[in-house]
């Protein structure tokens, strides 16, 4: 397979990193993944927005070639490259801060790659079992809403599911509110309300959570952010959560079972996403 690597499309087994690479070294960096579906690359502008503002975040430059049109023309390129244009693909693109110093960086330039799989298309599926992960609490900071390199909360989290012998965990911020799944935003309904954490939880601002935000009130749903007491679950009608590869139903959360049909009310709010 090939990758893109500073914007020329190689093969995958020319990349070397040194080992003080800084996203080695420091994790000093952050990563977008999209999702490549009908000859288009979904929510790219939101992508790119996220991708920039979190760079800045990082004060990581933006090169003048780092376009938002140039990106996606490079992205484009790799998947003819992997003939992967007539299929769903999966595509991920990581940003880190070129090599120097220790702590303090004596770079702000960025390398970055691109690369490029077969993967599926956006589905409806299920969790049927989801507990809750409280070893390690998020917070609230200037990067927390963007997918940087640091992801330990994340792994230590799978491997407590793993333990559980659950389909998910649900994280917590530091105040014990809720804050997001493992890989997806957290979102209930109740009556006519979407209800989901807010940024100051410390979870991340995903894609398709951006898209629901948007599009629920056009389904006569209104959407209320905030920082939520894990209870508030067991009188919701419904609970889901959402990343790039589809919305994700919860059937169970504890002791509390929730009714599928009830997801009816939501669904026109994701449809054709």
């Amino acid at each position: 397979m090939n990758v893109v690597l500073n914007g020329d499309v190689v093969p995958e087994e020319a990349v070397g990193l040194p080992l003080n690479d800084r996203a080695f070294q420091y994790g000093d960096g952050l990563f977008e993944t999209l999702r490549y579906q009908h000859h288009e690359v979904r929510f790219w502008a939101d992508h790119y927005d996220r991708l920039t503002r979190g760079m800045e975040a990082l004060s990581i430059r933006l090169p003048p070639q780092f376009t938002s049109d140039r990106l996606q023309s490079q992205v484009i390129e790799l998947l003819k490259a992997n003939h992967l244009l007539d299929q769903t693909s999966r595509i991920k693109l990581q940003v880190w801060r070129q090599t120097g110093g220790l702590y303090t960086p004596t770079s702000f330039q960025p390398h970055y790659l691109i690369t490029a799989r077969t993967g599926s298309a956006f589905a409806l599926s299920e969790k049927t079992i989801v507990g809750f992960f409280d070893a390690v609490r998020l917070s609230p900071s200037t990067v927390s809403a963007y997918k940087t390199l640091n992801a330990l909360p994340y792994v230590l989290a799978g491997i407590a599911k793993q333990q559980q012998q659950a389909d998910d965990l649900i994280l917590l911020d530091t105040h014990g509110h809720l804050a997001e799944c493992i890989a997806s935003n957290l979102f209930w309904l109740v009556g006519d309300v979407l209800f989901t954490p807010s940024p100051t939880s410390g979870c991340i601002e995903g894609i398709l959570r951006r898209q629901l935000i948007r599009r629920a009130p056009h389904h006569g749903l209104s959407v209320q952010e905030g920082l939520f007491l894990p209870e508030v679950l067991t009188r919701a009608d419904a609970v889901f959560c959402t990343n790039i590869s589809g919305i994700q139903w919860i059937r169970r959360i504890g002791e509390t079972v929730f009714d599928e049909t009830l997801m009816n009310r939501i669904r026109p709010v994701f449809a054709d996403l």
